[in-house]
């Protein structure tokens, strides 16, 4: 019985290594074909391209110029004339107040005008027959002047205009609306140029400059624009600097008050080197990727310049250079490698 269990147990021992020494062939047998054969990779070519470093914000834009419709009087709107996304010249009337408005006065400078009116012409009628000097004849010359202006005066602030010439982009009030003096009843923008102002970090700042091309999206809508200011010193109250920009909106593509992307271009290079941030291994000497030479991998340090998901290359690599990009675990230093199938 003892011989037989021994004889189970020598069996599986001889088995197991058996198994073990198969093993160490196999993978033997693979680093062997690595090196026979070589590791395969993939590689690309180093050709110079276009890169370029952008800073990203979020901000709302605006017409250019900007202003408000307002009331003069408090009352009643009795009728608005035009309706948001119109276009209006300056000084066209947009809405309308009752004549019997009380806040107008119109009433009352109805009446007075129709008394230095008839004053005026039964002092003329006197003054032809000598009846009255010259002297009493201009003062009531100029009453009637007076309250013509007055009556003048009382029929415009029935009436609210546009400040300027644009695009009504918003409108508050409806008909039959009560409203108060000097209440904003529309926005008239004009949007063939866009503003807005964006707040940045000290860090920021120092790549920001006048002039600099941005871009502002929103809806998929795209505009072009510049950098118009740069503030000198931060504003205290939100810790952070002022910058102007404007960008142009011929079509009117774009509509006032909406928020989107805006990111400004502090540096481009036409003709950088350029690898993707993967591509870059990293050891204590430095950042370094395998570039691949007669078949062999060969291990290159560079130096990095600007950063957007991948590096400006400014040494270590020359344009027709072959990077390998697929297979970077497996390589070393002077590797054999070949292209994969």
């Amino acid at each position: 019985m003892k011989r037989e269990i021994l004889g189970i147990i020598l069996i599986t021992v001889l088995i197991l290594s058996g198994c073990g020494r198969q093993e160490r062939v196999e993978s033997k047998n693979m680093e062997q074909i690595y090196a026979d054969s070589g590791i395969p990779v993939k590689v690309r070519e180093i050709a110079p391209r276009k890169f370029s470093q952008e800073l990203p914000f979020t901000s709302v834009i605006t017409g250019l110029r900007q202003a408000n419709a307002s009331s003069m009087i408090g009352g009643i709107v009795e009728q608005i004339h035009v309706k948001v996304g119109d276009l209006v010249k300056k000084d066209q009337v947009l809405f309308e107040f009752p004549e019997d408005t009380p806040a107008g006065q119109l009433v009352q400078a109805k009446s007075a005008y129709e008394l230095a009116k008839a004053t005026f012409e039964r002092m003329e009628n006197l003054f032809e027959v000598g009846g009255i000097s010259q002297q009493e004849l201009e003062s009531a010359e100029t009453q009637y002047q007076v309250a013509e202006a007055n009556l003048d005066a009382a029929l415009q602030m029935l009436k609210v205009r546009a400040p300027i010439s644009g695009q009504v982009t918003s409108i508050s009030v409806r008909e039959t609306d009560g409203v108060q003096a000097e209440t904003v009843l529309a926005v008239i923008s004009q949007t063939d140029e866009m503003k807005s102002r964006i707040w940045v970090t000290e860090n920021e700042i120092c790549q920001i400059q006048t002039g600099q091309n941005a871009t502002f999206e929103w809806n998929h809508i795209i505009l072009e624009g510049k950098v118009t200011s740069v503030a000198m010193a931060m504003d205290l109250t939100r810790n952070a600097f002022g910058v102007d920009l404007v960008f142009s909106n011929q079509q009117n593509l774009c509509r006032s008050g909406v928020v989107g992307d805006i990111k400004i271009l502090t540096y481009e290079n036409e003709t950088a080197l350029i690898i993707p941030r993967k591509n870059v291994l990293k050891d204590e000497n430095g950042q370094f990727v395998y570039l691949m030479k007669d078949n062999r991998a060969v291990k290159s340090y560079i130096e990095t310049g600007y950063d957007n998901g991948s590096f400006e290359i400014l040494a270590g690599v020359e344009p027709g250079d072959s990077i390998i990009v697929e297979g970077l675990n497996l390589v070393y230093n002077e590797a054999k490698v070949k292209i994969a199938e």
